[in-house]
C-alpha cells in the first residue's frame, strides 16, 4: 500500500508548470472542438434522419393509397365504356317497349362483349346486366382462372340485393361503388369466401327510364394484397378503414384462409387513441409515434372519372403499424458510431496526459506559443532548433497547429453549410405551420359549425314531444263549452303550437342521430300517440285512419319507440295532406305474407305499410321523393321523408313507395324484428295464417 501511494505522488507530482499548461492547451484545441462538432452533429443527424425516414415511410402509404384511387378511377372509367356499348342501349329500348325477351342472337353478341372485358382484366370475376326489377340477363362468370358463361336456368334474382337498389338510386352516366363485403350466391355466402367491390351504372332507354343495371364486381382480394404488400414492405400491420367506422388489418404473414370480415374501430382503441382513429377516417393524412410503434396513414381518394360520375363516397383510408425500433435502427447505428468516436476522444485525452508526464522541464516559447494556439491564433508557429526529442516536439507543434487552422477553416466553412441549411429548414417549417394553422382554423370552423347543429337538432327533438301534447292537450279543452274569451286564448295558445310545431318539424331529423336505443317493441303502442296527434286534423279533413292489427303471432320490433314514432308521424300527417277532399288512411302489418325472404335472411324482418287514397304522385316526381328539401307543396320544408329514409336506414330497414295518380300511395317498410322471436313459428304463421279485420281506430 505505501509502494503505491509513493507510485501516485511521482505520478501527479510532476504533472505542473508548463506541461500542464500543454495538456490544457492540448485538450482545448483539440478534444473540445471535436466534442462540440461530434455533439451538434450528432443532433443535427438524428434529428434529420428522424425527419428523413418519417417522410419517406409517409410518401410510401400516401403513394400506395393514391395508386389504388387510379385503380379505382380506371375501373370506373372502364365500367362506364362498357355501358355505352349501342348494342346495350338497343335492348333497353326494346324493354321499354314492354318485351322482356332477349334474343338469343342479342345474348350471344353480349356474352362474348362481357367475356372479352373479363378476360383482359383478371381481376374481375364477374360481368352481369341485371333488369330493373332486379333479374339477372345476362351475366358471365371467372370461375377456376376459366371464363364461364352462366346459362339463362342458372340467372338468379338479385332484387332483394343491397347494391342493386342503391345502384338503380344513381343516374345515367353515374357510377355506384360498393362497399366491400362477401359475395353472396343464391342467399349464402360463397365459399370459400371472396371479398368483393361492385361498380354499376344504370342503363336507360331513349326517354332516359331506368330499364337495368350493368354490374362488375372486382375481386377485393386484389385491394388487400395491395395492403398486405404494404405491410410486408415494412414488417409491421396495414389497415382498410372504410367511411362506416370499420376497418380489415393484414400482416406480412398473414394466411390466405384469413376471415375477410369487417370490424368495428373500437377494437383498435387498446392500441391507437380514439382521437388518432377520427383523423385516419376522416380523410386526414400523417405520421405518429405511439410508444414503441410509429402509424402512418392516408386517404385514398376519388380520381377525375368518380369525382365527375359518382355520387358515392370513396372515404377509405389506409395505415400502417409497425415497431419503431425497425425504422430507427439506423438511428441507433449511428448512435454507436458516435460512441465509439466518444471513446476515441477520451483515450485521446488520457494519451495527451501520459505524454504530458514526460516533459520534465518546461520551454518558455513553446509555452507561450501554446498560450496563442489556445487563445484561436492558428497562424502562429514555433522556431526551435536541434535534432533532439524538444526540438522534433517543436515541429510536431507546428504540424498540429496547421492541422488545427485547418480543422478550425473546415467547421468554419462547415458551420456557415450549417447555419444556411438551418434557415431554409426554418424558413419552411414556417410556412408548414401557418398552413397548419389555416387547415386546424378552417378544420374548428366546420366542427363548431356541425356542432351547433347537432345542438339544434337535439333541441328541436326535446321540445316536439312536449309540443305535442301541449296541443293535444289545447284541442280537447277546444271541445268542452267554454266562455268566449278563454276559448279565444285557447285557440291564439294552439295556433302559436301549430306555428312553432312546423317550425320545429322543418329542423327535426335533419342531422342525423347520433344515437339510438332500439328495444323490441310492438306497432300498436307506437300508434297510440300517433292517432291521438294526428287525430284532431284528420277529423277537419274528413280523413279516416284504419289500423290493420294482425294476429298475436306478429313478432315486436327492433326499433327506438321515439325514432319509429317520428317515421310514422311524418308518414300519417304526410297522407293526411295528400287528401285534401279526405279519405282513408290504412296502416297494415301482416307476418311476412307474400315475402318470405324477408324471414330467411341474415336479420329477419317483418313488413307494415301506410297506404292512403289520396292524389297520388307524379312519376317523375316519385324517385325524388327521399330527397333533402325537394318538396312539391308551397308550405313543406322537404325533410320529412328524407329523415324517415335515414331513420329507416340507420335501424338496417328499408322503405319503398308505389303511387297511383288519382288512387292512392303506399309506403311500405320493411323492418328488422326483436332478437329472441321464433322464427320458425313465424314461417308457419306466416304460410297458414291471415290478417284479422280491419279495426276502424279514427
Amino acid at each position: 500500500m505505501i509502494d503505491c501511494g509513493r507510485a501516485k505522488m511521482r505520478l501527479f507530482g510532476g504533472f505542473k508548470g508548463l506541461s500542464s499548461k500543454i495538456y490544457i492547451a492540448f485538450l482545448v484545441t483539440a478534444v473540445v472542438p471535436v466534442l462540440v462538432a461530434g455533439l451538434v452533429g450528432i443532433y443535427f443527424s438524428l434529428d434529420a434522419l428522424r425527419k428523413e425516414t418519417l417522410h419517406h415511410l409517409e410518401q410510401e402509404v400516401t403513394s400506395r393509397a393514391e395508386g389504388m384511387a387510379r385503380f379505382f378511377d380506371q375501373l370506373a372509367s372502364e365500367l362506364l365504356y362498357l355501358a355505352s356499348s349501342s348494342l346495350l342501349h338497343d335492348v333497353a329500348n326494346q324493354r321499354a317497349t314492354g318485351n322482356k325477351t332477349l334474343p338469343q342472337d342479342v345474348r350471344q353478341r353480349l356474352e362474348r362483349d362481357y367475356a372479352a372485358f373479363a378476360r383482359a382484366y383478371p381481376y374481375i370475376y364477374q360481368v352481369r346486366f341485371l333488369s330493373a326489377d332486379g333479374r339477372e340477363v345476362v351475366r358471365v362468370d371467372r370461375r377456376e382462372g376459366r371464363i364461364y358463361t352462366v346459362p339463362e336456368h342458372e340467372l338468379q334474382d338479385k332484387s332483394g340485393r343491397y347494391y342493386v337498389h342503391e345502384g338503380l338510386e344513381h343516374e345515367s352516366g353515374q357510377v355506384y361503388v360498393s362497399p366491400l363485403d362477401l359475395n353472396i350466391e343464391h342467399g349464402v355466402v360463397e365459399k370459400p369466401e371472396r371479398p368483393v367491390i361492385r361498380f354499376a351504372t344504370p342503363i336507360v332507354d331513349r326517354k332516359g327510364v331506368k330499364q337495368g343495371l350493368l354490374i362488375i364486381n372486382l375481386h377485393a382480394a386484389f385491394v388487400l394484397g395491395q395492403i398486405q404488400e404494404l405491410a410486408g414492405s415494412r414488417g409491421g400491420v396495414s389497415y382498410l378503414f372504410d367511411r362506416s367506422g370499420f376497418y380489415l388489418s393484414r400482416t406480412a404473414d398473414a394466411p390466405e384462409a384469413e376471415s375477410f370480415s369487417m370490424q368495428s374501430v373500437e377494437a383498435l382503441t387498446p392500441l391507437m387513441p380514439r382521437s388518432l382513429l377520427t383523423r385516419i377516417i376522416s380523410r386526414d393524412e400523417g405520421t405518429e409515434l405511439l410508444g414503441d410503434w410509429i402509424v402512418a396513414y392516408a386517404p385514398i381518394g376519388v380520381g377525375q372519372t368518380l369525382a365527375d360520375r359518382s355520387d358515392s363516397s370513396m372515404d377509405w383510408a389506409v395505415a400502417l403499424s409497425f415497431p419503431r425500433k425497425y425504422l430507427f435502427e439506423a438511428v441507433f447505428n449511428l448512435y454507436l458510431l458516435y460512441g465509439v468516436l466518444a471513446l476515441t476522444l477520451v483515450g485521446t485525452a488520457l494519451a495527451g496526459f501520459l505524454l504530458s508526464r514526460h516533459l520534465l522541464r518546461p520551454l518558455e516559447q513553446l509555452s507561450g506559443e501554446t498560450e496563442e494556439i489556445a487563445a484561436g491564433h492558428f497562424s502562429h508557429r514555433v522556431e526551435i532548433r536541434g535534432d533532439d526529442e524538444i526540438a522534433d516536439l517543436g515541429r510536431r507543434f507546428n504540424a498540429m497547429a496547421a492541422r488545427l487552422e485547418q480543422s478550425y477553416r473546415a467547421l468554419e466553412d462547415r458551420k456557415g453549410e450549417l447555419e444556411k441549411e438551418v434557415q431554409q429548414r426554418t424558413a419552411a417549417l414556417e410556412k408548414e405551420q401557418q398552413e397548419r394553422r389555416e387547415l386546424d382554423r378552417q378544420m374548428f370552423q366546420v366542427e363548431k359549425m356541425t356542432t351547433m347543429g347537432e345542438v339544434a337538432m337535439g333541441l328541436a327533438h326535446e321540445i316536439g314531444n312536449p309540443l305535442a301534447g301541449m296541443k293535444a292537450v289545447a284541442q280537447m279543452l277546444l271541445e268542452e263549452e267554454l266562455p268566449p274569451p278563454q276559448r279565444e286564448y285557447l285557440e291564439r295558445i294552439l295556433n302559436e303550437v301549430n306555428r312553432l310545431s312546423e317550425f320545429l318539424r322543418t329542423f327535426h331529423g335533419f342531422a342525423a342521430p347520433q344515437e339510438f336505443h332500439p328495444v323490441a317493441c310492438r306497432l300498436e303502442q307506437v300508434l297510440d300517440d300517433i292517432l291521438l296527434w294526428t287525430r284532431k286534423e284528420a277529423k277537419s279533413r274528413g280523413v279516416a285512419i284504419d289500423f290493420t292489427p294482425c294476429n298475436s303471432a306478429v313478432p315486436a320490433l327492433w326499433a327506438d319507440p321515439n325514432r319509429l314514432k317520428q317515421v310514422l308521424l311524418n308518414l300519417v300527417i304526410n297522407a293526411i295532406h295528400a287528401m285534401p277532399r279526405g279519405g282513408h288512411i290504412e296502416i297494415g302489418m301482416c307476418a311476412g305474407l307474400g315475402h318470405p325472404e324477408d324471414l330467411d335472411g341474415e336479420v329477419p324482418k317483418m313488413r307494415f305499410c301506410v297506404r292512403d287514397t289520396g292524389v297520388g304522385i307524379p312519376p317523375e316526381v316519385l324517385p325524388k321523393v327521399f330527397d333533402p328539401f325537394y318538396t312539391t307543396r308551397p308550405d313543406g320544408s322537404g325533410l320529412g321523408l328524407a329523415v324517415v329514409k335515414k331513420i329507416a336506414q340507420q335501424h338496417g330497414a328499408d322503405i319503398q313507395v308505389e303511387s297511383t295518380l288519382g288512387h292512392g300511395t303506399c309506403f311500405e317498410l320493411v323492418w328488422p324484428i326483436a332478437p329472441g322471436e321464433n322464427i320458425d313459428k313465424l314461417r308457419e304463421t306466416a304460410r297458414a295464417s291471415t290478417c284479422r279485420e280491419i279495426k276502424q281506430i279514427a
